[in-house]
């Protein structure tokens, strides 16, 4: 359940309006596990601090990373079906990249997500497509 915890943060940490469905991950996970503590302490932070913390705990415990990637890539080829702007995608995308854990932010499909958005300097916005596109099905069929 972590891992899509950490999609939401991440997402919400780079713009998008995920916060809803990060509290309502939260409480489900304090629901299913009343002694987790770490859970309940963000249930208590202001929206800005929990997502800190929880890309913090992100950064620092292991966790399943093709689960997280098959979730991260479902969530990204969402957003980007419904983009209007390609240059805002591409920017946002290479922050996203920043936030991850440096331990797999150069494997694919994360690695794509740092320079994609490069072809766009010359115009090449065909190329910046297909490599996105090709990250998202990095998992085959995302969620």
């Amino acid at each position: 359940m972590y891992e899509n915890l950490f999609v939401y943060a991440l997402l919400y940490s780079v713009g998008y309006d995920t916060i809803q469905q990060y509290r309502e991950l939260l409480d489900a996970i304090v629901l299913a596990n009343p002694k987790d503590y770490e859970a309940m302490e963000l249930q208590d932070m202001s929206d800005k601090e929990t997502i800190l913390h929880t890309l913090a705990i992100m950064d620092s415990v292991d966790f399943d990373k093709d689960s997280f990637g098959q979730k991260l890539m479902g969530a990204l080829k969402e957003i980007y079906e419904g983009i209007s702007d390609i240059t805002v995608f591409g920017n946002r995308m290479y922050e996203l990249w920043n936030h991850l854990p440096g331990r797999f932010n150069m494997e694919e499909p994360f690695y794509t997500l740092s320079y994609a958005d490069d072809c766009l300097s010359i115009g090449d916005e065909k190329q910046c497509r297909e490599l996105y596109e090709k990250s998202f099905g990095f998992y085959g069929d995302c969620e």
